[in-house]
């Protein structure tokens, strides 16, 4: 699936409206870097993960911890009910929303409970707070256990860590969707550690006996300590160069 692009240059500050939502931050999956993006709790919703009769499924291509998308279409073609809900929502005019996974629930608890808006203290489902999420309300990720019918969830609270449940129990489902950063953007040569180094040629420099005479009276041979004035050793290698221009 092909996924629009936008430049780091026009990220806003975390919660600030973005592509109708709320930006939540930067997560990194499958070798690029994406925006995630929360729908906000004016289009979130109480869901079960499965809520069909029968077996608990094991959907092999929900197991993503981080690409939400990539696990929602594969629970929709399973026949989630949640997943093809959300997939084909229109939220504030724009498309292309999904459950989030473990990781990018994640990174909403990590970023988005930080501001006012968002924030877990004094919580109720009568909290003013357009964005808040709901008291004690547990929310479903679309990353499935591997091997197991369980699916990851997540209380969003700060000393909240991810855990499985069934996936026939009701949970909250707050869509968010991603856009991925430029990758240009990013392209520079390697960095290291190692101290930088300058080769330079002074063949030439030291070639020209006039240059060499001057530094034989500013520099002790001996000890190849300076001595003097810095202007004045300039002045006189500006002359000389003067003078083999000339």
């Amino acid at each position: 699936m092909k996924r629009r692009q936008i430049s780091p240059s026009t990220l806003p500050a975390i919660g600030q409206p973005l592509a109708g939502g709320f930006y939540a931050g930067r997560i990194y999956f499958d070798g690029a870097e994406y925006a995630l993006i929360d729908a906000g709790r004016e289009f979130e919703t109480a869901a079960h993960w499965w809520d069909h009769d029968g077996p608990r499924p094991r959907i092999r291509g929900a197991t993503s911890r981080f690409d939400g998308m990539a696990n929602t279409l594969a629970m929709s073609a399973e026949g989630c009910t949640i997943a093809t809900k959300v997939l084909g929502m229109n939220i504030r005019g724009t498309w292309g929303w999904h459950i989030p996974s473990i990781e990018e629930l994640n990174v909403m608890r990590g970023n988005l409970l930080q501001l006012e808006h968002w924030d877990y203290r004094n919580r109720t489902s009568q909290n003013s707070a357009p964005q808040a999420f709901v008291d004690s309300v547990d929310y479903w990720s679309s990353t499935q256990k591997e091997n197991a019918a369980t699916a990851w969830c997540m209380h969003m609270l700060p000393w909240c860590v991810p855990d499985t449940n069934w996936v026939s129990d009701c949970k909250g489902v707050r869509p968010v969707k991603v856009l991925q950063i430029k990758a240009e953007a990013f392209v520079h040569k390697p960095s290291s550690d190692a101290p930088a180094t300058m080769q330079v040629d002074l063949h030439g420099l030291t070639a020209s006996p006039a240059v060499a005479e001057i530094l034989g009276q500013f520099i002790n041979e001996d000890t190849g300590r300076f001595y003097g004035r810095t202007d004045e050793l300039l002045a006189r290698l500006v002359m000389v160069a003067g003078e083999a221009r000339t």
